[in-house]
């Protein structure tokens, strides 16, 4: 399940964008493209969960308003991108600003709000060392 949801991007980024970024050139507007927002909020998610697995499990169980707008912004440049318009500056910026936050959670240096489980499997991202056991020409 997306962290958020087409209600949430109507609400941040109005229907009229929306509905301009899910209709394909020469075609009049009609009805926003749900399907399409849709896969471009469930994209945004995965992306998403990549950076938060380092610190916590995922998916994230409660999700703070912080991670739906983030959502929201990594959608709205996938939709941007979609070949239907191309972001703009506004655009690319939040998109920006999103991968910052989200390389920040991932980091440590940002933490999530929340009572969210941390990630201890055997597989979350820790630091290993490289083997001593390598015996080259110096060793």
């Amino acid at each position: 399940m997306a962290y958020a949801t087409v209600q949430d991007m109507m609400l941040r980024y109005s229907e009229q964008e929306i509905l301009e970024v899910t209709t394909p050139p020469g075609q009049e507007y009609g009805q926003i493209d749900q399907t399409k927002v849709q896969a471009a909020l469930n994209d945004a998610t995965d992306e998403m969960d990549g950076y938060l697995r380092r610190r916590y499990q995922t998916p994230v169980p409660v999700v703070p308003a912080k991670m739906v707008s983030v959502c929201c912004a990594l959608a709205r440049f996938n939709l941007c991108e979609s070949g239907y318009v191309i972001a703009g500056e506004k655009v690319t910026e939040a998109h920006k600003a999103a991968l910052a936050w989200l390389r920040g959670v991932s980091a440590g240096s940002i933490v999530l709000e929340g009572e969210l489980q941390a990630n201890t499997s055997e597989t979350w991202a820790e630091y290993q060392g490289r083997p001593i056991a390598y015996q080259g020409r110096f060793g």
